[in-house]
């Protein structure tokens, strides 16, 4: 905050313009009305609200310090247009016009404009002919008209319906609120208690009272234009002026009002079902809940809310909102297609099997698959005749995009989507942008995507009525983070014994790989939302709207981590995973043939530019590795000294890791006790991943939740030797493959590639693969997982994870060879091939190779 408030008319002139008029200021879209009070005089003059008398004061003192020249602006419309620069000249008088009036109580002689006005200036003048404020209105439209044409960020400014007004006409429509409206609206909250809870009876009753009132002419014609759109359906009016107004006076008074709630289900890998709760506006009141009865008890705990009559009515339904993902909605004329109903425990025997198989979730219940409406409908009718979920007010709202400080990435395949049920809005550029065109297109009802032909970069003015507007502003790369790890995270590792990696890589390859434009949007967008890492119940519907659908997101999810773009944290004291990105570092490599430089962790455009420019600039040559075109790109450098680039980069340097000779060197959690826990899924060993019922084996693999939700899962593996319990998913999955006797990778065609429909190598062994193949994973078309690994890499991964890898025939020594060839009287043939010698007898070619 400033220290002193601005003293001179000039100085006023430009505080005020730039809190009232610009794009930055108090909002975005046309000026229907002003708040000038004390307070808002203050922060305009950059002091707290608290300093509202001092600013009024100093206010008061800069416009008399000429006289002459305020009484021929209020009466002549005469103004210094070069007052002060990029200002009208105009907007501090006209400023004190909306003051004057807000200050008025009623309409008796005392609190007419004039005397209120003269009073106020502490002069002895009737200001009968005010006429020049009517001329400085017209004169600051039209000038703030040529600014916003001339790309500049100031916001239109749109006048009351012109009938005749001539002097003060204009100002006291444009004032709003006034101090009387906040006298009105806070007696009628003290006359109607709990009304805050009913936006409809709430505005039912305003509407009997305001005509009635000594409100504003500014508060009678904001409700009216507000009443009118909530009667023609309209409910995305947060950003209205007469709803703010409502909301100050509300929390300045306590009174609790509806909160838009939104309840998102969605599976885990394991197919366990997930509640998320998101309040707008209030991010602190968010959570996640692994049963609906737990969630529905969560939003009856918020208070007054769109979704409150869930816990009365005893029913939810859900519309579809991702490959996977169900959003609770409040009337079915929002869906499309099916839908998901949830069903409290004394709904359930009413309802019967007219909804198909249920699944228990809590005491509530949730249909397992996806049901018709006109099903749904037939199924709930009674209680549907009772009246559908109250719509709650809610504002324009941005969703599914990607956020880099404060602007949206303007990459094509993240673009955000709109919610509005206002119409088709337009996007449009400010000034002289020459953006992208973009246009929005109705996917689903009221929500909106925005389209455009290439990466978006630029401010634009989001128009969704002629009443609300935003203020978007896009980049086309994101900003590179400070690399700063979220607090209360804790390290999860997967494989606990690892050593300095000595061995010799791949040849590097020679080119630089075009990345499809999808996958780098993709990659840019984790980049730019993860300055604080990611939750998976943000993440996953980024990857699920990006992905195709024969990629799994959770195989891809992994394919991230085993190439170190993101690193999963355990929350401490809280269940579930944080993803966070992996740091840039270099990490020195040599070859049979040359020294080369690896590059780790998640890179943005920004950074990779640097990159390629800094080893252009050493004398060295740049490479990328696609191997398919939903895997990973893999980066690095050839020809460069290490020391030099990361001097010219300020990069960090890494040095190469790789298993130990100790096998199955997991991290268990021996001390976890599973008293608060309850069994939840079950490995089925038939079908590859968990389910419920599981499948007959004398090693068994259960997952276990915390009851009170406030722990990490447990895995554990019990039946072939004695119990052991894992927080690593990963890890609980090989020691169960390992315990059975079961592969989980097969090595076919120098590479190891998953059998089931699960499962993963542990971390460390997954990147020493990488460095050493100069490799990334691998997404394959069929839906499955694999690692580029030679057979000696294979037999090495064997021999870490016993009885869990098919490694194929593993050939003899030479010398054992030959020594067989002698006992047999050589009637085996010996052959020099792969670098050693081996018998006749022995496969090969890889397809011969067994798969025992």
């Amino acid at each position: 905050m400033r220290a002193e408030l601005p003293t001179s008319l000039a100085e006023w002139e430009e505080a005020l313009t730039r809190r009232f008029l610009t794009a930055a200021g108090e909002g975005v879209g046309p000026i229907r009305s002003f708040d000038i009070s004390p307070e808002t005089l203050a922060m305009a003059g950059g002091s707290d609200a608290f300093a509202g008398a001092q600013a009024v004061s100093s206010f008061k003192k800069a416009l008399l310090t000429n006289k002459w020249t305020l009484y021929s602006a209020l009466e002549d419309g005469s103004f210094n247009r070069k007052l002060a620069p990029d200002c009208p000249g105009c907007f501090a008088y006209l400023a004190l016009t909306i003051f004057v009036d807000s200050q008025r109580d009623g309409d008796g002689a005392s609190d007419q404009f004039r005397p209120k006005l003269a009073s106020f200036l502490g002069v002895d003048r009737s200001f009968s002919k005010l006429t020049g404020i009517a001329t400085m209105w017209r004169s600051l439209r039209d000038w703030l008209l040529r600014q916003v044409k001339a790309g500049k960020p100031f916001r239109r400014l749109v006048l009351p319906d012109d009938d005749g007004w001539n002097q003060i006409g204009h100002t006291v429509r444009l004032s709003f609120p006034s101090r009387r409206d906040r006298t009105f609206l806070g007696h009628f909250f003290d006359q109607h208690a709990g009304i805050a809870a009913d936006e409809k009876a709430l505005l039912a009753t305003l509407r009997n009272l305001v005509d009635r009132s000594n409100a504003s002419k500014g508060l009678h014609d904001a409700f009216d234009e507000f009443y009118a759109a909530y009667q023609s359906e309209q409910r995305t009016l947060a950003e209205h002026r007469f709803w703010k107004f409502v909301l100050s006076v509300a929390d300045a008074r306590n009174v609790e009002m509806s909160s838009d709630v939104a309840l998102e289900v969605y599976p885990d890998e394991d197919g366990l079902l997930h509640f998320k709760i998101d309040v707008a506006n209030k991010s602190d009141r968010a959570s996640v809940h692994s049963t609906l009865q737990s969630a529905v008890a969560a939003v009856g705990r918020l208070g007054p809310s769109n979704l409150r009559k869930v816990t009365e009515a005893g029913y939810i339904v859900f519309k579809r909102v991702g490959t996977s993902r169900w959003s609770a909605v409040p009337r079915f004329s929002d869906c499309r297609g099916e839908v998901k109903v949830g069903l409290s425990n004394r709904l359930r025997s009413a309802v019967g099997t007219k909804l198909g198989r249920l699944r228990l979730s809590g005491d509530w219940s949730l249909t397992n698959d996806p049901v018709s409406i006109a099903r749904a409908e037939d199924a709930l009718r009674r209680l549907l005749a009772k009246g559908e979920l109250q719509l709650a007010i809610s504002g324009v709202t941005l969703t599914g995009g990607v956020r880099t400080d404060h602007h949206w990435l303007g990459r094509r395949s993240v673009l955000p989507r709109i919610e509005t049920d206002l119409g088709l809005p337009t996007i449009v550029a400010e000034g002289d942008n020459h953006a992208s065109a973009l246009g929005c297109k109705e996917i689903e009802p009221n929500l909106y995507a925005i389209r455009s032909r290439g990466p978006v970069a630029g401010v634009f003015e989001l128009r969704s009525s002629a009443s609300t507007g935003a203020r978007l502003h896009f980049v086309a790369d994101a900003f590179v983070h400070d690399g700063q790890r979220p607090a209360n995270l804790v390290d999860a590792p997967e494989w606990n014994d690892t050593v300095r990696m000595l061995s010799r890589t791949a040849e590097p390859p020679q080119g630089w790989d075009t990345v499809p434009e999808a996958l780098d949007d993709l990659l840019e967008a984790i980049y730019a939302g993860g300055r604080r890492g990611w939750s998976e119940a943000d993440l996953i519907p980024l990857l699920e709207r990006v992905l195709p659908g024969e990629i799994s997101p959770w195989d891809f999810l992994r394919s991230l981590q085993d190439a170190t773009v993101l690193t999963p944290l355990l929350r401490a004291r809280h269940r579930g995973r944080t993803w966070i990105l992996g740091h840039v570092a270099l990490v020195p490599l040599r070859s049979r043939a040359q020294d080369l430089i690896l590059v780790d962790g998640s890179v943005p455009a920004l950074q990779r530019r640097d990159f390629e420019q800094a080893v252009k600039a050493l004398g060295g040559r740049t490479f990328r590795r696609m191997a398919l075109p939903w895997s990973i790109p893999l980066t690095g450098a050839t020809g460069v000294a290490i020391e030099k680039l990361q001097e010219r980069l300020g990069w960090l340097t890494k040095s190469p890791t790789m298993p130990g000779r100790r096998a199955a060197a997991f991290d268990d959690d021996k001390q976890r006790r599973l008293e608060a826990y309850r069994r939840e899924y079950v490995w089925s060993w038939d079908a590859g991943r968990f389910t419920f019922d599981g499948s007959p084996s004398r090693v068994c693999l259960t997952r276990w939740v915390h009851l009170g939700e406030r722990d990490h899962d447990v895995y554990v593996v019990s039946g072939a030797g004695p119990e052991r319990m894992f927080v690593s998913r990963c890890g609980a999955i090989a020691e169960a493959h390992m315990q059975a006797g079961r592969a989980m990778y097969r090595f076919e065609a120098d590479r190891l590639v998953r059998i089931g429909r699960d499962g993963y190598l542990p971390d460390r062994i997954a990147h020493w693969l990488r460095y050493e193949n100069l490799a990334n994973p691998q997404l394959l078309p069929s839906g499955g997982y694999g690692y580029q690994a030679s057979r000696d890499q294979a037999t090495t991964v064997a021999r870490l994870l016993p009885r869990a890898i098919d490694a194929g025939v593993t050939l003899p020594a030479s010398w054992d060879a030959v020594a067989s060839a002698r006992r047999s009287g050589f009637a085996e043939r010996l052959i020099f091939t792969g670098g050693r010698i081996v018998s006749g007898r022995a496969p090969l070619d890889p397809t011969q190779w067994s798969n025992a």
